[in-house]
């Protein structure tokens, strides 16, 4: 095998193919820009609300194009003109990129991403996930897709009855395990180090970060974990799932323990509920998300990272300083007055609104931007560096504050640090940001520093920002990425104490 990897390597170089041999079988990728990338390849199989078993690949797969996506209705992205491949419900593949230069004794680290989408879209292939240019500093890079919507998060109990465990609304969840599993068995094919592995995601891909820092098992699968913009408090109860579960089943014309009915219902229709999504609704009433079952998940994440679970795994966790505000200023909406933004308070928490109005008006002058900086800090900003203050192992925090010449009323949107840590600036949509050189050449000089921070993270390196070590977040700083990245104090505890 060692005698034939060299010629293997040499000849699909020339061809700009990529003939990769493995204990299964030849693996057919091909070369981008000194990285051997390998798409669409199977990681598990799963019927409908199943639990996933690994998959193996024939002797010869050819990895040139991804794979399936899983049935969805798409994540923001996407609806803006994203690729996304065709959907099936066998979609449980992954993508891989290694590079071609030799790696270390015991293999190159692993980064393995979970992308996000409200836990109702996305998937690993969208092309801002492009790992050519992280697997170039040294690592190997997985990106996975996960069951979603209804296929991934719907709760029954008849679903609960039949399983082993009484196990029932995680099927993304145990997705995601079983592909770090694969990971575990498989990526020293890929020269990757499976003892050196880090879990990263942005928003749904956070919070699902977040289950499995916490889940029993995934203990052991990885050594660090990055949150982009998703803490540990979106897991719900059973009983809420099955409440949600049995309106849907209304709508749907199927009973909570009928699940001949529910697996006999076309994509289709399970598709339909995600139809009437409204752009202002509460993030946190969305209906798919985990579930504390007593299996996957045994506690809630905050309440398992208080107890000090996770406590050997290195975290980064921070969020970006407009979360909400690219989705509002889009479809103009948002309160244009105070009684407004109270009102919108009112359906989002207990707290007194005008508490609140008082508190964000010696902030603001505008109630709509009081509102983006409330919908901010209440859903992604303060959950993010919650979890990070209950995490008991080594933490580092940060803030995104970059500002794009071109949407600069958009500030530091949702997932706009996306492009600085995968280098794909000039990936639709995301490229809107970029269009001027001027927004092009700060953006490469942010990226360069925070590409290089996550990858020294899952290397194991010292994290550095110009001369000064990266403190633990305990010490009251966090990182602050902009036009200058520097220090800045802990946001959390001016801004978040409401919302415990």
């Amino acid at each position: 095998m060692r005698r034939l990897l060299p010629a293997l390597l040499f000849f699909s170089l020339a061809l700009a193919q990529v003939y990769w041999p493995t204990p299964a079988g030849l693996i057919v990728g091909d070369e981008v820009g000194g990285v051997a990338r390998f798409l669409g390849i199977p990681y598990a199989h799963a019927g409908r609300w199943q639990r996933p078993t690994l998959a193996s690949w024939p002797q010869r797969l050819e990895a040139q194009t991804p794979g399936p996506a899983c049935p969805q209705r798409g994540s923001a992205e996407i609806r803006l003109g994203a690729y996304l491949p065709l959907q099936k419900e066998d979609c449980l593949n992954l993508n891989v990129w290694m590079p071609l230069f030799p790696p270390p004794p015991g293999g190159f680290p692993v980064m393995v991403f979970i992308h996000g989408g409200s836990f109702t879209g996305g998937g690993g292939a969208v092309p801002i996930y492009d790992g050519r240019a992280l697997a170039r500093r040294g690592v190997v890079v997985v990106t996975i897709n996960y069951r979603l919507g209804p296929f991934g998060f719907l709760a029954l109990p008849g679903l609960a009855a039949e399983d082993p465990d009484r196990s029932t609304g995680n099927y993304g969840l145990l997705d995601q395990i079983a592909a770090l599993r694969w990971v575990r068995e498989n990526i020293g094919v890929f020269r990757g180090n499976p003892k050196q592995v880090t879990v990263f995601g942005e928003s749904a891909g956070a919070m699902s970060v977040c289950a499995l820092l916490t889940s029993p098992l995934a203990k052991g699968l990885f050594q660090r974990a990055i949150l982009e913009s998703g803490g540990c408090d979106q897991a719900r109860s059973l009983e809420e799932g099955y409440r949600v579960a049995e309106a849907i089943g209304k709508r749907l014309g199927c009973g909570l323990e009928d699940t001949a009915c529910w697996r006999r219902l076309p994509a289709e229709a399970l598709l339909s509920l995600l139809d009437d999504a409204d752009p202002l609704a509460d993030f946190q009433k969305a209906p798919f998300k985990p579930h504390i079952d007593g299996y996957v998940l045994d506690l809630d994440p905050e309440a398992a990272l208080r107890r000090g679970r996770a406590r050997e795994i290195s975290l980064i966790a921070g969020a970006n300083a407009d979360e909400y505000k690219l989705d509002f200023a889009l479809l103009g909406l948002g309160p244009r007055s105070w009684p407004a933004f109270e009102a919108m308070v009112k359906t989002r928490t207990k707290e007194d609104p005008g508490a609140v109005r008082q508190s964000y008006q010696r902030r603001f002058d505008d109630p709509l931007e009081a509102f983006y900086a409330f919908e901010t800090e209440r859903v992604l900003l303060c959950p993010t560096y919650r979890a990070a203050r209950l995490h008991q192992g080594p933490t580092y925090a940060y803030l995104f504050t970059y500002r794009s010449e071109t949407l600069g009323f958009a500030g530091a949107f949702h997932g706009l640090e996306l492009p600085f840590v995968f280098g794909t600036y000039r990936v639709w949509p995301f490229a809107i940001a970029f269009l001027s050189a001027s927004d092009l050449e700060r953006a490469q000089v942010l990226g360069e520093v925070m590409a290089d921070l996550w990858t020294r993270f899952a290397k194991g390196e010292p994290l550095r920002a110009g001369y000064l070590p990266w403190p633990d977040y305990r010490q009251g700083w966090v990182l602050r990425f902009g036009d200058r990245v520097g220090w800045t104090e802990d946001p959390y505890r001016s801004r978040c104490e409401r919302f415990r």
